[in-house]
């Protein structure tokens, strides 16, 4: 069935589905006309019967199951890369969970692709087929075969390990640091060059950054032992939340224990039934999940396309009470960023929220490493709401939230993800306070971030590596058109001492497959000119 060649492929487990990401796509997407059902109906159709297998049987209609059409997970992939091009949209792997015949496709592409007015003209002519997709999925009765596997997740989990053993190659994922001093790491007894850390400035194994973590174990021990609500909290962290407030901007901030649980956290929390969530599809996963768990409408917008996020917003704005729009100060699959001042204007215009995740932009972006409004220079305090990590930049662990007063007490008073964790621990609170003042001693280190970064980028272009759209960044993609060639690609720099892991199919489009690197400010130029020249042969090799 359809639903379980989805699961079996997008959405089977951890493997190639770390994070949601797409090539860049720049045209405006095409709107249906009055007719919306019709026309989407004739685009399913036309991609659906593109991938059916020749002489397969009857034209495809509404109604047809998938599965039965001969259509295998591959080509219904294939069908879904077509739409994905057509729409200039990337889909996300939870749309395509519970697909059954065409009929379901459709709806799920005028669910998902297209503004309110046009969804509800879908829904309607769809009732007016009479098809099992106009029914509400609780009037429905699930489909299930005899003997089926009650856990395919599971399942489809093992499948991509027996496909990877079959083709003579390993999993990329969780290999173990046996240890790591710079930016070389021991694996498997072999030091490797490691372009896998967000360790951006070097801070986690500053000996300055180390005492103070240290300093800090003696005084409260290993770890909060509470929430910060009910006695975690201590000294340590109250100075941190005002050393991010000042470093970033804002009026204040407050430590969260997670950076994912932050977002996922939030955004249930603050946002529900008459607000409205528009997020970038490529926000990070923790952004989608926190939209997915409020009771707010929510639906993405194209990547780093303020003018499209205009539109919507002038369409829909007035319908509903809150309006927040979620975007990246770095988006780390592709190392791009927004234009900030165009996404500020456009919250201004519409009366919207602007929530921004610093996860890769702290500590990397501005002249001071103070994130995406230090590199713009503009005034934090435009924005409303600032997330980030202490994990990346700051060589430590826990998440933030930073803003104005008002509303950055209320949610440190009340946030689930703040009231009911444990606190992030004494040492962590302190490395990070100690990082945020390093950054401060220690300038140079930005300096050679962006020094090495540029230099990486530079050398890929001269032999001809696509980089996509990084710039200005240290996250630096090198895009290699299918999974598989990323998969040995990687294997082959492990194999010479270099450790970049493979971003692979679903996660980013088959043809966007890459190698991704994470440049730092420890690198060293002879590191990086014989990683690149190592790259270059291998890939011309693959």
């Amino acid at each position: 069935m359809a639903t379980d060649m989805v699961h079996s492929v997008r959405g089977g487990g951890s493997v190639g589905t770390a994070t949601a990401t797409a090539d860049r796509p720049n045209a405006v997407r095409e709107r249906p006309q009055a007719h919306g059902r019709a026309a989407i109906a004739e685009v399913v159709l036309e991609a659906l019967e593109h991938v059916r297998p020749f002489g397969a049987g009857q034209p495809l209609s509404t109604q047809s199951v998938i599965a039965e059409a001969g259509i295998d997970s591959d080509r219904f992939l294939d069908a879904i890369n077509r739409l994905e091009g057509r729409y200039q949209m990337r889909f996300h792997a939870s749309w395509l969970t519970g697909i059954r015949t065409c009929g379901d496709l459709m709806q799920r592409v005028a669910d998902h692709m297209f503004d309110a007015a046009d969804r509800a003209a879908g829904r309607a002519a769809g009732r007016a087929a009479g098809g099992e997709s106009s029914l509400p999925a609780r009037q429905r009765r699930p489909v299930v075969d005899a003997g089926q596997d009650p856990w395919p997740e599971c399942r489809a989990l093992e499948d991509r390990f027996e496909a990877l053993d079959a083709a003579g190659l390993e999993s990329p994922f969780l290999l173990a640091n046996e240890r790591v001093e710079g930016r070389v790491a021991t694996i498997r007894g072999r030091e490797t060059i490691a372009f896998t850390s967000f360790d951006y400035l070097g801070l986690a194994g500053h000996p300055d950054v180390k005492r103070a973590a240290v300093d800090a174990i003696g005084r409260f021990g290993c770890s909060a032992s509470a929430s910060r609500m009910v006695g975690g909290n201590n000294t340590l962290l109250d100075d941190l939340d005002a050393e991010l407030a000042a470093f970033i901007g804002t009026e204040r901030a407050v430590m969260f224990p997670c950076g994912f649980g932050t977002n996922a956290s939030v955004f249930g929390h603050l946002f529900g039934a008459g607000d409205l969530i528009l997020y970038d599809e490529l926000a990070h996963m923790s952004i989608v999940q926190g939209a997915g768990l409020s009771k707010a409408g929510k639906r993405p917008f194209r990547h780093n396309d303020h003018r499209q996020l205009d539109g919507l917003l002038r369409d829909l704005r007035s319908q509903y009470r809150r309006v927040v729009v979620a975007i990246e100060g770095v988006y780390s699959m592709d190392g791009d960023y927004p234009d900030l001042p165009a996404f500020l204007e456009v919250k201004r215009r519409h009366d919207a929220l602007l929530y921004v995740d610093e996860a890769h932009s702290i500590g990397t972006m501005g002249p001071e490493g103070r994130g995406i409004c230090d590199f713009f220079g503009v005034d934090a305090r435009e924005g409303d709401l600032w997330m980030g990590t202490i994990s990346k930049a700051l060589g430590a662990q826990g998440g933030y939230l930073a803003g104005p007063e008002r509303l950055i007490r209320y949610l440190g008073h009340t946030t689930p993800s703040f009231v009911f964790s444990t606190a992030c621990s004494p040492a962590n609170a302190a490395a990070a306070l100690e990082a945020i003042r390093v950054i401060g001693r220690e300038p140079w280190r930005l300096a050679r971030l962006r020094e090495r970064s540029d230099l990486f980028l530079k050398l890929c272009a001269d032999v001809g590596l696509d980089t996509g759209t990084s710039c200005d960044t240290p996250v630096i993609p090198v895009i290699l058109g299918s999974s598989s060639k990323a998969m040995l690609v990687s294997q082959r720099l492990l194999e010479e001492g270099i450790n970049a892991r493979p971003i692979l199919y679903p996660a980013v489009r088959e043809s966007a497959a890459r190698v991704r690197f994470f440049l730092t400010c420890e690198h060293t130029e002879e590191q990086i000119v014989h990683t690149v020249e190592t790259l270059a042969r291998i890939v011309a090799e693959a």
